[in-house]
């Protein structure tokens, strides 16, 4: 073994490591954090392997150019606290019986990988996902109802060339589409059809995340699309409905009367309280020259249209919002904040509450680094 290297053993334990951690969902549907981190394992963790600056993650993980300035530019330092904190989220739940931990030492670019405390590991054999994320989800784990989740697509216009358009605002298939033509051809006389070949990636994304939580509580969910459902057909089931008012006539349906109300391109607050705004919009600002975004998310918590069922509404106007909350309500951490901020901590959740969550994304490809809850109502 020549210097630097490491055990045939360990290095396959960690690589091996290393994969689950990028296949979990704290980080398999966050493509940039997925690169710098790689590239953090490939090129650091070797003893006496090189300090890495943040200009090497920049240009070399995730391809900024090579005038890249970090003075004026913090996608490095804004993705390393988010990898930092998904490590944590990993280790406390599908991660906590993993012989050995790696971390990011704090204002360092490299991998170190430690061994976990083998007494905690004895100690700790709880099921996964743990028992703030299963408390948030328990009214569908025992129920002789169906659970259903319900997703949404979306709306676009076609030619005969194979050019699709689509306007987040038009959302009937019979619109005029005299309009779309003007724009895609600039000729009126475009024939255009309306064609639904398309759904949100990030609310895709929340749809195999909440999949794979529920098979790992060993609750069924069956995904359907909203544009085939009718009442009758799911008037006694556990619902989870995903999408905005404008696309997803469910959501639109069943907001009701609640508190938080999402509108055609911003969340109302009906009922603020002091300090809080009437309604909520996204925001998109640069930070140096990092592309900022900032979006809302409602989750609304309440009893289904008949018998004992329970519905859960996740209504945004952007698909990464969608996915930041389905990440907010499958995170042990989150799940376990969110427990506290409606005083279920003894595992008594409010049959009917809403929590309004802010979605932080960065950078063309507005990945979701952080979520938080910044109100909620329990009705």
């Amino acid at each position: 073994m020549t210097s630097g290297q490491l055990p045939d053993g360990a290095t396959q334990a960690q690589e091996e490591l290393l994969r689950r951690i990028l296949a979990s969902p704290q980080f398999a549907h966050a493509e940039s954090l997925q690169r710098i981190l790689q590239f953090l394992y490939e090129n650091t963790r070797a003893p006496g392997a090189p300090r890495l600056r943040e200009y090497d993650v920049a240009v070399s993980a995730i391809h900024r150019p090579a005038c890249f300035d970090p003075r004026s530019d913090a996608i490095v330092r804004v993705s390393i606290t988010s990898i930092r904190e998904r490590l944590r989220a990993y280790f406390d739940n599908e991660g906590r019986h993993e012989r050995i931990r790696l971390v990011i030492p704090k204002g360092q670019y490299r991998v170190v990988f430690e061994p976990a405390d083998q007494t905690e590991l004895a100690a700790d054999r709880l099921a996964l996902p743990g028992p703030a994320v299963r408390t948030i989800w328990n009214p569908y784990l025992k129920t002789r109802a169906p659970n259903i989740m319900v997703y949404t697509e979306l709306l676009c216009f076609r030619d005969d060339a194979g050019s699709f358009l689509r306007n987040i605002y038009i959302n009937d298939p019979g619109a005029d589409a005299r309009q779309f033509s003007r724009l895609l051809s600039g000729d009126a006389s475009v024939k255009l059809r309306p064609s639904y070949h398309f759904v949100s990636g990030g609310e895709m994304h929340g749809v195999l995340l909440l999949v794979q939580t529920f098979h790992q509580m060993d609750a069924g969910i069956q995904v359907k699309n909203s544009r085939f459902l009718s009442w009758s057909a799911i008037e006694y089931s556990n619902l989870i409905v995903l999408g905005s008012s404008r696309t997803n006539n469910f959501i639109n349906s069943l907001q009701g009367e609640e508190q938080f109300v999402i509108a055609a391109d911003s969340i109302l607050n009906l009922n603020p309280r002091p300090g809080e705004p009437t309604s909520y919009r996204g925001s998109r600002f640069m930070d140096g020259k990092l592309e900022r975004v900032v979006e809302h998310a409602i989750v609304t918590r309440r009893r289904g249209v008949v018998g004992d069922s329970t519905i859960t509404l996740i209504a945004a106007n952007h698909g990464r919002a969608m996915e930041g909350a389905v990440q907010f309500l499958t995170r042990e951490d989150k799940a376990a904040g969110l427990l506290h901020v409606l005083g279920a901590n003894e595992g008594s959740l409010p049959s009917h509450f809403q929590t309004l969550l802010k979605v932080d994304m960065i950078d063309f490809d507005e990945e979701v680094i952080n979520v938080e809850c910044v109100s909620h109502r329990i009705a």
